[in-house]
């Protein structure tokens, strides 16, 4: 059990989490917060978008080399970014003791 000044820090802690970001401070009351900023696959996404013009411009130009490129640059992407979200949604919330396969 805490002391009562410990409680008292925690309180002030969460008052001011929830005057600064609310959504946030909503997030992690109900376990589920959002990701963190420099959490995010943008690169593979453009990646992706990158492979898919790649192979658009191969089909034109009739080019098997840039298609077999943006067809690896597709399933690399693909696969990093299946990897990301993978591992965002093996993290128990917190206060969840059961773990996730």
């Amino acid at each position: 059990m805490l002391s009562h000044d410990d409680q008292a820090r925690f309180r002030e802690i969460e008052r001011q989490l929830a005057q600064e970001d609310p959504r946030f401070a909503r997030a992690l009351s109900e376990g589920r917060p959002r990701r963190p900023a420099g959490d995010r696959s943008w690169w593979a996404v453009t990646a992706l978008a990158l492979g898919i013009l790649a192979v658009a411009v191969a089909l034109v130009a009739m080019s098997f080399s840039l298609l077999l490129f943006g067809a690896a640059l597709i399933g690399l992407s693909s696969l990093v970014r299946r990897r990301h979200i993978r591992r965002g949604q093996s993290v128990p919330p917190p206060g969840n003791t059961r773990h996730l396969p």
